[in-house]
């Protein structure tokens, strides 16, 4: 092997193994989307986005002489603007990846604390329960003689102290 292409290979090795890093994460994130949720959504699109951007930096490295062989010294107005692009997508990539680890999983208990508040039907508080005497309550199926109720009927709870209506 002659020294430049030594020189090439070792200035490279660094973004092939970040690009082989970045695809097993996607690989990764991809397999386990069911139990991530939308966080994987968001990791698997930050991984390639930082892919892309490794990907175009890796090009534009290898590149870079045959390019200032076509564009001469026009190249160093060119170079900056395409680095300022891939920064800026390297950037886009890490929020991206920053989001997905902040985001809600879904079997995460928070998660699932906010699915069951959402699901449970607000019981009255205060003096809107209705009073509960200890023991069977007359009326209940399965006690012998009395009738029961249906199943599915309630009846509506009463407000204490003579149907809520004032006195005065």
């Amino acid at each position: 092997m002659s020294s430049v292409s030594v020189s090439v290979l070792t200035s490279l090795l660094p973004g092939i193994l970040i690009a082989l890093v970045l695809v097993v994460g996607i690989v990764l994130i991809g397999m386990n989307r069911r139990h991530i949720g939308r966080a994987a959504t968001l990791g698997m699109s930050g991984c390639g986005l930082l892919l892309l951007a490794t990907l175009f930096n890796l090009v534009l490295s290898l590149l870079t002489a045959s390019l200032y062989d076509s564009f001469g010294p026009r190249l160093m107005g060119i170079l900056p603007i395409l680095y300022l692009v891939s920064s800026l997508v390297h950037l886009a990539g890490t929020g991206l990846l920053i989001w997905a680890v902040i985001a809600r999983r879904a079997g995460s208990p928070q998660a699932q604390h906010v699915q069951h508040v959402q699901h449970v039907q607000p019981q009255g508080t205060g003096w809107q329960q209705p009073y509960q005497q200890p023991g069977p309550q007359p009326g209940q199926p399965g006690q012998p003689g009395q009738p029961g109720q249906q199943p599915g009927w309630q009846a509506p709870p009463q407000p204490p102290y003579g149907g809520g209506q004032s006195g005065y």
